[in-house]
Order: C-alpha cells, then sequence, then structure tokens
C-alpha cells in the first residue's frame, strides 16, 4: 500500500500538480545537499514542484528513481528557465541520467540545450554502389565530382551536428555543420588548377539562417537552408536566399528567393562542381499546398530559373503539381512537373507505399515502390526520392571527347524503412529496370544501383 502510495505521489508531482510551498519548500532534505539547493531554487522559479504535501525527500530519504522523475519535470519546463536554472537542470539530468533513460528521458540531452541552444545531430553509415550493364556503372567517372554508383561499391561516413539558438519568443537562429561523405580508406586531396571537391573530413556549414515568426500563422528564414520544390522530384536540398511561410493547418503558402547550390543547379555541363557565385543563376519559387480532407493532400508550386537562354531546350520556368494520400497506412502519391515550351521537358512519379515508419520509435516500419520518368530535356536536380540517374549523371558521347547529359530516364525505386532501436533507423534502397528515356532511337538499358543506410539519431 506504502509503495502505491509513493507512486501515486510521484506520478502527481510529474504532471505538475502545483502546490504552495513554504518557506522551506523541501523539507526533508538536508539544506546542505547541492540537490537542495538546486530543486529549492527551480521549485520558488515556478519550474519544478515537490509532493503535494510540500515535502521533498531528498537524495537519502527518497529513492533516485523519484529523484529523476522531479528532474524529468524541470526538463520539460527547461524553457522557463533562464541560464543559471538550466545549467542547474543540466547538473541535475548529468548525475540523474541512468534513472532518466529509464524514464524514457534522453538525457544525451535529448534536447540538449547550453543557455537558449538546443543540440541535435544525426550519423550515417552508408554502402552503395551499381551492377554493371554493358560495362558501365551509373556514372562512369567522367563526372570528377561525384562518385556515388560510380563504382561497384563504396562504404562511407557522415556525420552532421546543429545548433538551435533561441534568440527571442520570436526568432531563432539555426546553424548546422557537416562532415561530407567520407569514404573509408581515402585521402584525397584536391589541389593544383581546377581541382574540384573537398578533402574527406573538412567541416562545412550546411545551414545557416535565421527564422522569425510574425504571429502564429507568418514566419520567414533568411541564409543558407533547405528548400523543397513541390513534394521533391525536381529539389529538395540547400539554398542561399530568403524564405517566406503563411498558412495553417489546412492552407500553406510559399515563397522563396535566391540561389540552389547543390546538385545539378551547382554543376556544369561537364558534370564538375564548379559553380562560382558569377555563374550561378537565381530562382524565384513559389507554391501553395492544402488538404482536402484527412486523407489527401494536393500542391502546386511555379518557379523560374533567371538564366540566360542560349537554346529552345534550357529550361527557365517550371511548374508541377503532386499529392499525397494517406489512407491508415497505405500511402498513395505523385508528382508531375513540366518545362513550357520546352521539348520532352517533363518529368513524373507515382508510387505505393504500406506502413507508419518512425525512427525515433523501435520496431516501425515501411515499404514502398515509386516509378520515375523523366523526358529527354529533363531531369532530377538533387530529388528528395534519391534518384540515382539526375542531373549530375553524365556519360561520354559518340565522339568521346565531350561530356553531355543523360538522354532521359525511366525506371524504378524500391525502399523499406525498419527502425531497430528508438532512434535508430535502417533504410534500404534499390532502383531498378532503369532505360534511357530517348525521343528517338533505342531506349537503352542501364545500371541498377543499390544502397543501405544505417542513420543515428541524438
Amino acid at each position: 500500500m506504502k509503495k502505491q502510495f509513493t507512486a501515486m505521489l510521484a506520478a502527481t508531482a510529474v504532471l505538475g500538480v502545483t502546490t504552495a510551498f513554504a518557506n522551506n519548500p523541501f523539507s526533508d532534505v538536508s539544506t546542505d545537499s547541492w540537490a537542495y539547493q538546486a530543486v529549492s531554487q527551480l521549485a520558488a522559479a515556478g519550474v519544478v514542484n515537490g509532493y503535494p504535501d510540500g515535502t521533498f525527500k531528498g537524495q537519502k530519504e527518497i529513492t533516485r528513481f523519484e529523484m529523476a522523475q522531479m528532474i524529468a519535470k524541470a526538463m520539460a519546463n527547461q524553457d522557463r528557465a533562464n541560464a543559471e536554472q538550466q545549467a542547474m537542470i543540466n547538473r541535475l539530468a548529468d548525475e540523474f541520467s541512468n534513472e532518466l533513460n529509464n524514464l524514457g528521458v534522453r538525457v544525451g540531452r535529448l534536447e540538449d540545450r547550453v543557455g537558449n541552444v538546443k543540440v541535435t545531430g544525426d550519423m550515417r553509415l552508408r554502402y552503395l554502389g551499381a551492377q554493371e550493364k554493358n560495362g558501365h556503372y551509373v556514372t562512369d567517372r567522367t563526372n570528377l565530382d561525384s562518385r556515388d554508383y560510380s563504382q561497384r561499391s563504396l562504404f562511407d561516413a557522415r556525420a552532421r551536428v546543429q545548433f538551435n539558438a533561441k534568440v527571442n519568443d520570436r526568432t531563432e537562429a539555426i546553424v548546422r555543420l557537416t562532415s561530407g561523405n567520407i569514404e573509408f580508406g581515402d585521402a584525397h586531396n584536391p589541389t593544383g588548377v581546377g581541382a574540384i571537391g573537398v578533402k574527406p573530413g573538412t567541416v562545412m556549414f550546411d545551414r545557416a539562417y535565421v527564422n522569425h515568426k510574425f504571429g502564429e500563422r507568418v514566419s520567414a528564414k533568411i541564409g543558407r537552408f533547405q528548400q523543397t520544390f513541390g513534394n521533391g522530384l525536381i529539389y529538395d536540398d540547400t539554398f542561399d536566399g530568403a524564405q517566406f511561410n503563411a498558412g495553417n493547418d489546412k492552407v500553406q503558402f510559399q515563397a522563396a528567393y535566391g540561389y540552389a547550390v547543390e546538385g545539378g543547379y551547382a554543376t556544369d555541363e561537364y558534370g564538375e562542381r564548379t559553380i562560382t557565385r558569377d555563374k550561378n543563376f537565381t530562382i524565384t519559387y513559389a507554391s501553395l499546398k492544402g488538404e482536402l480532407n484527412k486523407h489527401v493532400n494536393i500542391g502546386a508550386f511555379f518557379a523560374r530559373h533567371n538564366i540566360e537562354k542560349a537554346s529552345n531546350n534550357d529550361i527557365r520556368n517550371m511548374y508541377g503539381f503532386s499529392t499525397d494520400m494517406n489512407f491508415d497506412k497505405v500511402w498513395v502519391g505523385g508528382e508531375w512537373v513540366k518545362a513550357p515550351g520546352v521539348s520532352y521537358g517533363y518529368g513524373w512519379t507515382a508510387g505505393l507505399g504500406y506502413g507508419a515508419y518512425n525512427q525515433t520509435k523501435r520496431g516501425t516500419w515501411d515499404v514502398k515502390a515509386q516509378y520515375f520518368n523523366f523526358g529527354e530535356n529533363m531531369a532530377a536536380q538533387s530529388s528528395t526520392w534519391q534518384v540515382g540517374y539526375d542531373d549530375t549523371t553524365r556519360y561520354l558521347d559518340n565522339t568521346a571527347t565531350f561530356v553531355t547529359k543523360l538522354r532521359g530516364f525511366k525506371g524504378w525505386i524500391a525502399t523499406a524503412n525498419y527502425a531497430l532501436q528508438d532512434n535508430v533507423g535502417l533504410t534500404a534502397y534499390y532502383g531498378f529496370n532503369n532505360k534511357t528515356n530517348k525521343s528517338t532511337g533505342d531506349n537503352d538499358k542501364l545500371s541498377n544501383y543499390y544502397r543501405l543506410d544505417l542513420n543515428y539519431q541524438f
């Protein structure tokens, strides 16, 4: 009975029942205990509560597990605390980290905070490659800046750490560092005139922006952030510029202006990543997404690449439509994109999936199959769908003296996700039945490709 009563009191404390405290709110804790000093100050600030009777049975009279329950409450209210109080909470969290982990509170600092800074990140181990077809892999290494799928297999790693700094109630600054893809055993260090790429392990900023909320429904960001065109068939990657968002849970409008700096937008006609600010061109983007009902979402976008058009097949304007339909664990979705005035300037995908994968929840999974079709003069630039054949994929033409773009592409991608543990996910990709999509001539068979990712979040 006593144990049941103690559990009830602890649960009440975690739920945050407000109590009136006396001058000595935690009367059962020795006044010379650092834990007493910490929780007393936090209680005075309203960050943490004791038992409903106004007592707090400190480290000797109370179990460490019960102590952790109260610290968990303080962590949940950490946004109310100032920098000094947050330091106290962090020290308590370090002391009782094992008990907090047993409670399901990731003190690894699930939302690790130092002052007003939240620290998160991820680590990825990746194995990928291609199956040789007609003496070639997906890329034949004429694109010197890309090694993905250009050989039988490749094993690499990538680590990223993100800092979210709360400036005030409306403004947040976000910075993310990435190691880039580090191929195991590769000591390549580009040097000399025309050298491209970076030394493996070089840390770079791939996100650096400020996000400001003007209210509940309007916000804007400026800097280097991630920008998605439509549902991501064409582009879903790093973007330098400004973005405006407005909407509610039913309808969302977005506008952006700036430079795309990854994928095909970041490479020249030879597939080399040599695009500088002077050679890059701005993009104007606008989209509208809405919820028809609880099962169906639709969207439309328009993008203008402000380049100097040299031929009729240069894409300047682009528009597209997308949909996502979810019925319990069944997903059906697709996107269609068109470049007006460009012959064979289209691209589309359609897919079907089943499951409810969530990397934070052990045992969740899903599977998905998608078909992709790009016309001769359209290609994904850096797609969210991990398409192996995009605008960075190059090949030698008949004269073997010039590197050109792939002449269209069509094929399938099968994807499977499984959460091995909380925050540990395994993803497998397989691209198959790939062909060119020429307007004339044979549609040549292309190499199949595969990829396996082991992802850790922290």
